[in-house]
């Protein structure tokens, strides 16, 4: 079983995985791991994989993606773009021009509760290295081979989606390796394809605020879970706790009593997307907007010292503890 936590892409370090294997099943397991993005990634298969090849693939999935969106490195796609003041046209590989359109079709559909040009409000609360004005999603536009900005010193921000277009990758890589059962974790961001050597689905679990135990056992039935929240990178200031999920709308941290969000689907980057979105609407708004885009979510919400699990849509289904 793993222990499911959130790693916003490009930050902290490798948490600790936990697995439920007794050594009998455990010979039955191969266990291999990485570093990704500031983070970790880790894969249980059946015996018998090409440790090396899947490990070669990967590293070439993880520079390609950093390559392409890292708001770290001062040569990526992202940097080179965000740079650029002016408001013509720029061509940009095709991958990057598509993540950016989904970006903004994802904010078309939460209301602009995930925004892709977030980054300077979200590095004004301690988080993130992007710099410049404060925009919209409204204020940008992608078609393929090319994205543009609307207003010069617009940037743009794809953390909230960029890991999980990553974990999609890597698992199409298995797919094509012919890698038919298998649970990959990406910092957190988990996906499960076929069957467990047991003959059961794969298990993963939803972790208390701080590790302190854990919330939930979910099975994953060759579905992918996505969490965010601030239970993870937040900090204290003069009373008050502030997370690194922003709301767009007031360019602060969202609502700290949304200890974390998991969603459920078969898309990694639109559950990825998904979270982010629900995590930075709240509480209140949050399920409600889970609720009216059929989403199935967890949320783990802090109220009087305490802590209660919030269910949308079919995801109670998939807990078994």
């Amino acid at each position: 079983m793993i222990m499911l936590t959130r790693r916003n892409f490009m930050a902290l370090s490798a948490a600790t995985l936990v697995t439920g294997a007794v050594p009998a099943l455990a010979r039955q397991l191969t266990t291999l791991g990485g570093g990704a993005f500031g983070s970790y990634w880790r894969l249980s298969v059946p015996q018998g994989i090409d440790h090396d090849a899947v490990s070669i693939s990967f590293s070439h999935i993880i520079a390609a993606v950093e390559q392409l969106f890292s708001p770290y490195r001062a040569d990526s796609v992202l940097s080179q773009f965000n740079r650029h003041d002016g408001t013509d046209w720029q061509v940009v590989p095709d991958a990057f021009s598509t993540l950016v359109g989904q970006s903004l079709t994802l904010a078309q559909a939460c209301g602009g509760v995930f925004d892709p040009t977030v980054g300077p409000a979200v590095a004004r609360q301690g988080f993130g290295p992007i710099s410049g004005v404060t925009g919209s999603f409204e204020e940008l536009a992608a078609q393929p081979g090319a994205a543009r900005k609307r207003r010069g010193g617009l940037t743009v921000d794809l953390c909230g989606i960029a890991k999980g277009e990553a974990l999609g990758r890597m698992a199409a890589a298995l797919a094509q390796s012919g890698v038919t059962d298998y649970l990959l974790d990406l910092g957190g961001e988990v996906i499960a394809r076929g069957q467990h050597p047991e003959g059961r689905g794969w298990q993963v679990g939803v972790e208390m605020p701080g590790g302190s135990g854990v919330a939930h056992i979910l099975r994953l039935d060759d579905r992918t879970v996505a969490t965010s929240g601030n239970s993870v990178q937040s900090y204290a200031h003069a009373g008050r706790s502030f997370g690194h999920i922003v709301d767009p709308a007031s360019g602060r941290a969202a609502d700290t009593r949304l200890a974390s969000v998991s969603v459920l689907g078969r898309d990694p980057a639109l559950a990825d997307g998904w979270a982010t979105a629900i995590a930075a609407a709240g509480v209140e708004n949050g399920v409600a907007l889970a609720e009216q885009r059929g989403l199935d979510a967890l949320f783990l919400v802090r109220e009087d010292d305490r802590l209660h699990s919030v269910f949308t849509g079919d995801f109670s289904s998939a807990v078994e503890v």
